[in-house]
């Protein structure tokens, strides 16, 4: 949605096929490298206006981002000035916090681009409406930046169903129960759509991105990866979670509860086939589906003695964070060890102190200490648990490239295997380990 060629191709996709109803947009993206998206510069207007700085130009270069849309959409200058007034709105409206108002201004970038898409294929002939997420009964968990969809926003969101024509629909964002504006977190336009397929039950959710397809690593680390024709919801997940951009690692909720393909297809080559997501796929002649990685975390060392005959110690830990609001992602463990393997931005300084003090404490441990530079690197594949050595092919894979394992964790499931290891090897390891199964 960067620029009106591109808008003019979603128009042209979304028309070919009267089975395409109903349409998520997300704001207008980078229309080149250096180019900044519309999220972000709502973001700083926001942060500026908050700050008391001058936001003006800010507020400027977003209206005329819209502008140039419109005008070269053949929609005149009008668009832009109503959009200029609902930012200029959304800054003056009452606020009790900072949070409230840069959800306010973030949801403004989807908001907009939807109104001036449903105005564009008006203007060529289509029977089409914007339709608020409000008025539609999309209602979010109050939580600024992080919502999480609200049970009844199903049964409310049916009634599109008989709406005609072509609905145009703004992703990102949805109201709160007392009537804020609050978003999902970033890329949550995705998650939007996968609601909104879920409460209407479609036959596919097709999620239009800018790559042909999902591929088996990231093509930025490698030249002509493996495209993947087809993955599970699981596999995708797994994938997602561990930094496959293509889709926000939350998305595959709603439509996973029934049971409802995704279609992942590119924008500007619609005739490309595609990535298939679905509950269960037959297993091709490779274990692993794809192999992903991610940086940024750190790793809450723990030991005790005798730790393993202590009933509740696991649960004591995870209390600790619990309390202080700090989410986990892994947690590999020995009898008298437990690492807890947490994102690096929930650990500043403070909060650092606070947990180390408190499990020492509280927990009366030999020692605990923090471990940064931790990467990720996960390794997916139905086909792994009914596979002989692939830890053993991985390992192997890494020690031949010269990268040192901190620590190894598998689920029951099998789907994917975690390998912890240094931030500055996670793109070496990503290698080393994508030669090993597909090449």
């Amino acid at each position: 949605m960067a620029n009106a060629e591109q808008i003019r191709k979603v128009c042209s996709i979304v028309t070919s096929d009267p089975e395409r109803r109903v349409v998520v947009v997300s704001a207008p993206g980078k229309r080149y490298d250096s180019d900044t998206k519309v999220t972000d510069l709502l973001i700083q207007c926001t942060e500026r206006f908050l700050s008391g700085g001058d936001y003006e130009e800010v507020l400027q270069n977003i209206v005329s981002r819209y502008r140039e849309i419109a005008e070269n959409l053949g929609l005149g200058n009008q668009i832009a000035v109503d959009i200029e007034n609902n930012l200029r709105t959304r800054l003056s409206m009452d606020y009790d916090s900072d949070e409230k108002l840069m959800d306010r201004m973030k949801a403004a970038g989807e908001d907009n681009v939807a109104r001036l898409v449903a105005s564009y294929l008006k203007s060529t002939g289509y029977q089409a409406q914007y339709l608020n997420p409000k008025d539609a009964g999309l209602f979010l968990s109050d939580e600024y930046g992080n919502a999480r969809v609200l049970p009844q926003s199903f049964k409310n969101l049916q009634k599109i169903k008989s709406m005609p024509g072509i609905i145009i629909f703004p992703g990102f964002f949805g109201y709160s129960l007392s009537g804020d504006v609050v978003t999902f977190p970033r890329g949550g336009s995705d998650i939007t759509g996968s609601i909104l397929a879920a409460a209407l039950e479609v036959d596919v959710y097709e999620n239009f991105t800018d790559v042909n397809s999902v591929f088996a690593a990231s093509p930025k680390l490698i030249e002509n990866p493996k495209p993947i024709s087809i993955l599970t919801y699981r596999e995708m997940r797994e994938l997602a979670y561990a930094g496959f951009t293509v889709l926000h690692e939350e998305t595959l909720e709603p439509v996973y509860q029934k049971r409802i393909p995704v279609h992942i297809r590119n924008t500007n080559n619609p005739e490309a086939p595609g990535t298939l997501i679905t509950p269960t796929r037959e297993i091709s002649e490779s274990p692993v589906a794809g192999i992903a990685g991610g940086k940024g975390f750190c790793s809450i060392n723990i030991h005790k003695y005798m730790m393993n005959r202590e009933v509740g110690f696991g649960r004591k830990v995870l209390q600790v964070l619990e309390e202080e609001f700090v989410p986990f992602e892994h947690m590999p463990s020995g009898i008298d060890d437990i690492s807890i393997i947490i994102r690096r931005q929930y650990m500043d300084d403070e909060m650092k102190s606070r947990i180390m003090e408190r499990i020492a404490r509280e927990l009366r441990v030999d020692s605990v200490d923090i471990e940064y530079d931790l990467g990720l690197v996960m390794v997916v594949g139905e086909g792994m648990m009914h596979t002989v050595g692939i830890a053993a092919r991985v390992t192997k894979a890494l020690a031949r490239s010269g990268i040192n394992i901190r620590m190894i964790n598998q689920g029951s499931s099998e789907v994917s295997i975690m390998f912890g290891v240094k931030e500055d090897d996670v793109d070496k390891a990503i290698i080393a380990i994508y030669d090993e199964f597909f090449k």
